[in-house]
C-alpha cells in the first residue's frame, strides 16, 4: 500500500515557533521527508496573514521574506530562508480557477508572510520544493474555504502539489499568558481541549461539513477563535483532500496557555 499526501493544515502559533520548533516543528520535518519522498514540486499555501478583496497569488519567482510582525527576538528577523516562488505554476493555477468559477489576480510583489515561511522552514530545514500562496479573501466563510479548497485539490493532484492550510487550531490572544512561554503546557484551560477534541473528532469521522460549519457547532468555537480567519486555513486543506482521504493527527502541545499547535495531514491510501 502506498500512502500519499494530499494536503496539510499547519499550526504556525507564535512567530516564536520560528526558532522553537519543539515536538510539532520536528513531527513537519517528518512530513516534508515524506512529500519529497513522494516527488511533491510544489507547495500551494493559504495563510491569514495575507487578507485580500478577492482571491490573488503569488507571481514572482522569489518572493521576498516578510517579518510581519514587531517586538520579537532580533534572531527572527535574520531568518530570510531561501524559498523559489513558481510563476508559471501560479499562471497556470489562476487560470484554472479562472475557469472553475474562482478568478485570480496574480501578484508579481507579493511577498511570503510568517504564516508560509515559518511552517516551510520546519517542512524543509535543507530547501524543497516551489511556494505559491494564495490570498485569504475577507468574504471568506468555513464553506467557502472549503469549496475553494476543493478546487485547489483538483489541481495540486494533477501537478505534482501539496495543499497547505497555515493557521492555528485556536487562536485568542486575550486568553494567551506570554509569561507561560512558548513551551508545552501542563494547565490547558477546558475549552482549548474540548475544542480541539471535537475538530479531531470530526475530522477522523470524515464529517466535512461539521468542520466547514464550526463557528456553529464547535463547542466554543468564539472563545478560541473571536476572529475565524485562523480558523479558516483548515477547512480549506480539508476540501484539498480526496474524499476518502484519511487523517493523521500529527503531536500536540500548547504554548502561551491557550495557542494550540495541532496539525493535520491528510492522506490517500492506495
Amino acid at each position: 500500500m502506498r500512502s500519499v499526501i494530499e494536503s496539510v493544515f499547519i499550526s504556525h502559533g507564535a512567530p516564536t515557533y520560528a526558532l522553537d520548533p519543539g515536538e510539532p516543528g520536528s513531527a513537519l520535518r517528518i512530513v516534508g521527508q515524506q512529500m519529497l519522498a513522494q516527488g511533491s514540486e510544489l507547495l500551494i499555501l493559504v495563510s491569514p496573514h495575507w487578507r485580500s478583496a478577492t482571491l490573488a497569488v503569488t507571481s514572482h519567482e522569489a518572493p521576498v521574506i516578510v517579518h510581519d510582525f514587531h517586538g520579537f527576538p532580533k534572531a527572527l528577523y535574520e531568518l530570510k530562508p531561501e524559498i523559489a516562488g513558481a510563476p508559471e505554476m501560479a499562471s497556470k493555477l489562476g487560470q484554472f480557477l479562472g475557469e472553475k468559477g474562482a478568478p485570480v489576480d496574480q501578484r508579481l510583489q507579493q511577498g511570503f508572510d510568517h504564516g508560509a515561511w515559518v511552517p516551510y522552514l520546519h517542512l524543509f530545514p535543507q530547501g524543497g520544493p516551489r511556494l505559491v500562496q494564495l490570498s485569504m479573501p475577507v468574504e471568506w466563510t468555513g464553506k467557502t474555504a472549503m469549496a475553494v479548497g476543493k478546487l485547489v485539490g483538483e489541481f495540486a493532484r494533477a501537478n505534482r502539489a501539496v495543499v497547505v492550510g497555515s493557521g492555528s487550531l485556536t487562536h485568542n490572544f486575550d486568553d494567551m499568558d506570554l509569561r507561560a512561554g512558548s513551551g508545552g503546557s501542563r494547565v490547558v484551560p477546558g475549552h482549548v481541549t474540548r475544542f480541539t477534541e471535537w475538530v479531531s473528532q470530526r475530522l477522523k469521522e470524515n464529517e466535512r461539513m461539521a468542520i466547514a460549519q464550526a463557528d456553529q457547532l464547535a463547542p466554543g468555537f468564539a472563545r478560541v477563535h473571536p476572529d475565524d480567519d485562523h480558523y479558516l486555513p483548515l477547512p480549506f486543506a480539508l476540501g484539498a483532500a480526496s474524499e476518502n482521504a484519511e487523517v493523521e493527527v500529527l503531536p500536540e502541545d500548547v504554548r502561551y496557555r491557550a495557542l494550540s499547535m495541532q496539525s493535520y495531514v491528510f492522506r490517500t491510501v492506495a
